[in-house]
């Protein structure tokens, strides 16, 4: 032990080495050990020096330096303010420690070049077209998506499919749940930041002796009863913002939440829109192809009744036959395709296949939008549920980096408690015998094994990985918006070209039927103009149906218009209890340092 008698040179009255520790020490230690500790240490320096020179003046011995240093009087109820004062400027002046999270700004470029336009109006771009057989698509640059974009088709049938897998679907359904429990959770995380109070019950007999009391063991012996019943109570004063970053990062983690139900939402209606579109030209293609097949049965029962009457050979009959069955043998597998879309709008609907009733539905109940909504870069990573997603795990991420700055720190907690204690349960409340206690706890970490560090290192590893993933994110957003723009306006073209080989087609085959009635073509020249009628016929609904599928492909790319939709028709019950986004939309978001400092 070290003795207490050491001589010590002294400075008024005070060792050196103490006086110099009061004058710099805390106020140094302060601002090396805790973020945000400047304010700290100013505020003391600025009430230990009001205290000192207020006591200075009241003494009447303002040179003499003793009494400068050393509190007069009552020092020990000077201390008292002191320490409660500096308590309250670390209460007042506590920070947030770790970074403060700012929205990624938009990229300056996107998908504007992604737009061939032939005529330029007030916020309106129209598609290139070769010739006016295909209908003409016009996009409004910066125009509104609504959340019913799928009623520009003006299909009954669609809107009622899309009906039916909102009202029915288990996995938006489910999506509603997760986002439920998320929100319970950020209460229960939100929770643990306020004071926790609890009831303390015990009963229990013991027996005591001396040595509890410091004394010989036979100098006591004791056996009783012991009844206590009482309130606690413990509060985590969260003075560097530990508490406050983890109800954040959970913020964070329900708002991405949210977000992954949006995108649920709209990919769902895109889902169902889009096999729909697939099941109608599958049943356009049936209905082409066994137009041809009977046709086909047309040009053989004329092909036998030729070689019946001697005009042509047996083999022409056999190749009219082969053409015929070939012809029908593709039917099989087009009504397996039907089937397998209409199953899968059934399993979209939530019910099964027999419960499923499938509308009328046909590529002509479609019409084709003249006009489309484009929006604006800034709004597209402000509607995009899976940028939103990337953005709320960024904040996550970057929360956590001050959770692991805070774990580093020390943690300040207030706990205190009541009890009435009694030796017989029916004095319990009829004796006086309360006994309480309160107190202030410091715990701060010395040694580690430098986890802390590393902990803290992870973390920001974390936020940037997660910006990156933010990034890649965006970009994948703005090429979606660009391959569905080029890929209507290469729709167009294809179309118009897919058009004129249908109609060539058309002509030659009812040139080729007319001329081998008249023996001038042979049974060869007439089954070619019939595979390449089929082939034209089969291309031109492909043609047709991609026009529609690349418009619901846009509409989607461009965030699907959830944000028109009411609360409750999207999030269901959780709708209303979502929360914010705090973050501020007008600054950048600084990467993190991976540098660390000591545990």
């Amino acid at each position: 032990m070290i003795s207490s008698n050491l001589s010590t040179p002294r400075l008024g009255g005070m060792p050196k080495s103490l006086a110099l520790l009061k004058a710099i020490g805390p106020y140094a230690l302060l601002k090396f050990l805790m973020p945000g500790g400047t304010r700290i240490a100013i505020l003391l320096w600025f009430y230990r020096h009001r205290h000192t020179k207020g006591h200075s003046g009241d003494s009447g011995h303002a040179g003499d330096t003793r009494h400068a240093a050393i509190p007069p009087a009552g020092g020990a109820c000077a201390s008292s303010r002191i320490l409660v004062a500096s308590a309250a400027a670390a209460l007042t002046a506590g920070c947030t420690v770790g970074p403060g999270f700012v929205r990624p700004e938009a990229p300056a470029t996107a998908y504007s070049r992604s737009i061939r336009a032939t005529s330029i109006t007030p916020g309106t771009f129209a598609t290139s077209t070769a010739a006016a057989a295909a209908t003409p698509q016009s996009f409004i640059y910066g125009g509104t998506i609504a959340n019913d974009w799928y009623r520009l088709f003006k299909s009954d049938a669609l809107d009622r499919l899309v009906r039916q897998a909102l009202a029915g679907n288990p996995d938006l359904e489910g999506a509603r749940h997760r986002l439920a429990a998320a929100q319970d959770e950020l209460k229960a995380v939100s929770g643990a930041a306020l004071p926790q109070i609890d009831a303390i019950n015990e009963i229990g007999r013991a027996h005591i002796n001396g040595s509890q009391l410091y004394a010989p063991v036979n100098a006591l012996h004791a056996t009783g009863n012991r009844y206590e019943i009482g309130p606690s109570l413990a509060y985590n004063l969260d003075l560097f913002g530990g508490m406050r970053r983890s109800i954040e990062s959970q913020q964070a983690q329900t708002a991405a939440v949210r977000d992954q139900l949006r995108d649920t939402y709209v990919t769902l209606v895109d889902q169902v829109v889009v096999t729909a579109f697939d099941y109608a030209a599958v049943q356009a293609r049936i209905q082409v192809t066994r137009s041809l097949v009977s046709k086909l049965q047309a040009q053989y029962d004329l092909t036998v009744h030729l070689e019946n009457a001697g005009k042509v050979i047996h083999s022409d009959t056999l190749q009219a036959q082969t053409q015929l069955e070939n012809v029908r043998a593709t039917l099989p597998d087009l009504e397996q395709q039907r089937d397998a879309y209409r199953d899968a709008l059934a399993r979209l609907s939530g019910q099964t296949p027999d419960d499923f009733t499938m509308p009328p539905l046909t590529l002509a109940d479609f019409t084709l939008p003249d006009q489309l909504p484009v929006s604006l870069p800034s709004a597209l990573v402000r509607q995009r549920p899976d940028v939103l997603a990337a953005e709320e795990s960024l904040h996550a991420a970057s929360a956590e980096i001050g959770m692991a700055e805070a774990a580093r720190l020390p943690q300040l907690s207030l706990s205190a408690q009541y009890a009435q204690q009694a030796t017989r349960l029916n004095e319990l409340f009829t004796q006086p015998g309360g006994v309480w206690s309160v107190g202030l706890g410091l715990a701060a970490p010395l040694l580690h094994g430098g986890t802390l560090a590393a902990r803290e290192d992870e973390a920001k590893q974390r936020c940037a990985q997660a910006l990156s993933a933010y990034r890649g994110t965006v970009i994948s957003a703005f090429v979606d918006v660009a391959d569905a723009l080029q890929a209507l306006q290469h729709d167009a073209d294809s179309y118009t070209a897919h058009n004129r080989a249908l109609q060539a087609a058309r002509a030659n085959q009812e040139l080729a039927a007319a001329e081998y009635r008249a023996g001038k073509y042979t049974q060869l020249q007439v089954l070619t103009a019939e595979q390449q009628y089929q082939s034209a016929a089969l291309t031109q609904v492909q043609a047709d149906m991609q026009r529609f599928t690349d418009t619901a492909a846009l509409l989607r790319a461009l965030g699907g218009g959830w944000w028109n939709a009411s609360a409750g028709a999207l999030l269901g019950a959780a709708g209303a209890d979502t929360p914010s986004n705090p973050s501020n939309p007008d600054r950048h978001y600084p990467i993190p340092s991976a540098s660390s400092s000591h545990d």
